[in-house]
């Protein structure tokens, strides 16, 4: 009888233990997002213009110190304008087993980082272009945004490019009647302002390249400035890789890249953030396909349909392969060995399929992941894209067909076609 109320007794002593060790948990959760929201109010709150200034003259003395020629010999590269504090440099071949989130914009569109560093939480490489005359304003919007967002500061590593000036260059100087330095621009604010419109032939490819240099994980995921990953993406993916073994060594030859769905929502409604939230604002109207009004064919091979017909459910896994078919250029994770862009591909059209074409011809696999999405914010329409859209367009159609005949010298044992 003693025996048995002791051996009740210790399992009320377990029982008690475990759930004052889940009320420690829960509490020291709370006191850490406690901890890190005060920790951000305090970036925007203490920022002074004096700390602005010096974190701009620190980036100033970075671009005089890192800047180089790209191989056209048109654009100035400044490759670690500022590295992310937490990420550890990129030492090629040499790779970190992690993933990171690449991408590329013009220097007004620096505000859609913030929205995109909360979804992403971990490694983010960031290409900023910039014309001669603006290079003051990307320096201040990016010191802005170190100093007053730690997670920025953190994860998020800056590159530079810029049109190498046809004469000598004026000292850089803060801008005059400057933004305070925690005052980001909404989007409403730059929504007329698109990559294209008004710039000397936007090199995306080229950013595309450097974004992709600037960080040491070992697998990319290349996104457009203006799209959120779905919520947890680069944890459910970097446990996925664990569990698939894709880190060790004999699976760095492995060539199948992981197709992330893209999808458009209204400016109206809240980014889903897992797929349970997008099939509901799916079936509401307020989210649709990417691109199914400009271009369906470029997407409708990730089938939509099926992809959609599956049910949400925990962890992340390959739900279906799809053959490539001309002009698919779905959203993608890969090991950032893949093949780097074409960099003459410059302003719209062809960008992008050029690389995923390669992809193909190369012997690339293309797996659609079951719960990973991302998503653009706002509807894609005609009336979004700048006025020399076609002219572009029609530029970059001819630079294609070149491209396709060389790839046929490149891959010269592939059977596959750009077709």
């Amino acid at each position: 009888m003693q025996h048995f109320l002791w051996g009740k007794l210790v399992l009320v002593l377990v029982a008690v233990v475990a759930v004052l060790q889940v009320v420690h948990l829960i509490l020291l959760s709370r006191l850490e997002a406690k901890h890190h929201h005060h920790e951000e109010q305090d970036d925007r709150s203490v920022s002074s213009g004096n700390e602005a200034e010096a974190a701009f003259a620190s980036l100033v003395r970075s671009l005089h110190q890192g800047r180089v020629l790209d191989t056209s010999g048109e654009y100035q590269l400044v490759p670690n304008l500022a590295p992310g504090t937490r990420q550890p440099p990129p030492r090629p071949p040499s790779t970190v087993p992690d993933i990171a989130l690449v991408s590329q914009c013009s220097f007004n569109h620096l505000h859609h980082i913030v929205p995109m560093v909360q979804r992403w939480q971990g490694p983010i490489s960031i290409a900023v272009f910039a014309e001669d005359h603006e290079l003051s304003e990307a320096l201040w919007g990016i010191a802005g945004l170190r100093l007053c967002y730690s997670a920025i500061r953190h994860n998020v590593s800056f590159q530079l490019v810029s049109p190498l000036p046809a004469g000598g260059r004026p000292p850089l100087t803060v801008p005059p009647d400057p933004s305070p330095p925690c005052q980001i621009p909404s989007p409403e604010a730059n929504q007329q302002k698109n990559n294209y419109a008004g710039k000397r032939r936007f090199p995306n490819n080229l950013l595309r390249n450097v974004a992709r240099r600037g960080t040491s994980a070992e697998f990319v995921l290349v996104v457009d400035i203006d799209m959120l990953p779905s919520l947890n993406l680069r944890q459910d993916f970097y446990d996925f890789a664990v569990k698939s073994r894709l880190f060790s060594e004999t699976h760095h030859e492995d060539k199948t890249v992981y197709v992330v769905p893209a999808f458009e929502a209204r400016e109206t409604v809240t980014p889903p953030r897992t797929k349970s939230e997008l099939l509901r604002l799916a079936d509401g109207g307020d989210l649709r396909p990417f691109y199914i009004e400009l271009c369906w064919k470029c997407q409708v091979h990730t089938d939509y349909e099926a992809w959609q017909k599956e049910p949400p459910s925990s962890g992340l896994a390959p739900l279906f392969e799809v053959l490539w078919k001309d002009p698919w250029e779905p959203f993608y994770i890969s090991r950032n060995s893949v093949p780097f862009y074409d960099e003459r591909f410059k302003q719209y059209g062809f960008n992008r399929i050029s690389q995923v074409c390669e992809l193909h011809v190369a012997g690339y696999k293309f797996s659609v992941l079951n719960n990973a999405f991302l998503v653009h914010r706002g509807l894609k329409t005609t009336a979004s894209f700048h006025e020399t859209k076609d002219l572009d367009q029609e530029r970059n159609r001819l630079l294609f067909r070149q491209f396709k005949t060389e790839l046929r010298e490149k891959y010269p044992e592939s059977s596959r076609r750009c077709y």
